[in-house]
């Protein structure tokens, strides 16, 4: 029987890997893809991590390259690989766990061959970024009109010559993707969804997160004023090429958000409309939970509820959106909620705690 199940191998289940490594625990990392990293592969070929180098490294390997540059999806995805074979950490791929349940206490994990692994505890490091949201507006188009999504597109080649693209959702994905489209020869418009304040991602030479990690904003609790403003705001760090007016000057059509389709053509909430070739839906993603057969759990939101603990008792949870402050989904804040994670679950197993970061403080 295992310490810890750790499901998901992405940075946030690799880390948890290696600090359990650290506490002499007996653990796995279980990843539903074929090789550790392929979730960024599977992203836009010219995708960019929106924090520089210097802040994507795991414990104490540092990402190679530019320091003040970004990192392709790829580039990161080879880094991963990377990192879980140097620290010879405990995984396997190409399993998914289908379901997770307990028998009185011991986690019962069931993966898609019928294999089952027995555990006293489990973190989830699945991430919520697991199925792409796709608006009603698209089952009101033609079935010839073609429909992507930010998960599923992946370069220009994948659209006709010289088409009416729409995407919708304008955050660092949607701005990236609408870019490279247009300078593909692509007529490209870009449908803005919630009203969210755009931030240059570089401030005096620096990327701006080199910046909120300085002043400590990154890691403000959740439920401090500062955390509360920022949730509400929920800028979005954009390049100075994603910019709106670099996108007008490259011939992209900024649109209101789109509510309404007939056929090929789109209404816009400014009562505008035009007709498409095809649709790129970067909505956002949202989590399953289906596979967690627990009483206590009645939504996905519960599982982030608790700073890392769920209502299921040595369930844990990493790599969400403001799990315990700004910079809990991102890679520089990972270490920090790994850490707390790995904190409960030596308290579940009855251990000391013998390896506490340098400057780290228990939330």
């Amino acid at each position: 029987m295992l310490d810890c199940l750790v499901i998901g191998g992405g940075h946030c289940g690799l880390l948890s890997g290696f600090f359990l490594g650290e506490e002499n625990l007996n653990y796995l990392i279980v990843d539903s893809e074929e090789r550790i990293g392929d979730v960024w592969r599977k992203r836009p070929d010219n995708l960019r991590l929106f924090t520089s180098r210097q802040f994507c490294g795991l414990a104490d390997l540092p990402l190679s390259g530019d320091p003040e540059g970004y990192a392709s999806g790829h580039e990161f995805a080879d880094y991963l690989a990377h990192f879980a074979a140097q620290k010879n950490l405990n995984f396997t791929v190409k399993t998914r766990i289908v379901a997770l349940r307990k028998d009185k206490d011991i986690f019962v994990a069931v993966t898609d061959s019928g294999h089952i692994y027995r555990a006293r505890t489990v973190i989830n490091a699945t991430g919520s970024n697991q199925r792409a949201i796709i608006p009603v507006v698209a089952q009101q188009l033609d079935d010839n009109i073609q429909q992507l999504t930010g998960a599923s597109y992946r370069n220009p080649q994948q659209l006709p010559s010289m088409a009416k693209v729409l995407v919708c959702g304008d955050g660092a994905s949607g701005r990236q993707i609408a870019v490279e489209l247009a300078a593909n020869q692509c007529n490209v418009s870009l449908a803005h969804g919630r009203a969210r304040k755009m931030v240059p991602n570089r401030v005096l030479g620096h990327d701006l997160f080199w910046w909120l990690h300085r002043i400590g904003v990154l890691y403000a609790d959740r439920n401090s004023l500062i955390a509360k403003i920022l949730r509400k705001r929920d800028p979005v760090p954009v390049a100075a090429t994603a910019s709106n007016s670099a996108l007008v000057q490259r011939g992209i059509t900024l649109r209101a958000r789109a509510i309404s389709a007939q056929g090929n053509v789109i209404q816009f909430e400014d009562g505008a409309s035009a007709s498409f070739d095809a649709v790129i839906w970067c909505a956002g993603y949202d989590e399953t939970i289906d596979w967690l057969h627990f009483s206590e759990l009645g939504n996905a939101k519960e599982l982030a509820s608790g700073k890392g603990k769920t209502p299921v008792k040595g369930l844990f949870v990493v790599g969400r959106k403001w799990l315990s402050c700004r910079a809990s989904e991102l890679v520089l804040g990972a270490e920090r909620d790994v850490l707390q994670a790995v904190r409960y679950v030596l308290q579940e197993c009855a251990a000391p705690l013998v390896s506490v970061q340098e400057g780290y403080q228990p939330l």
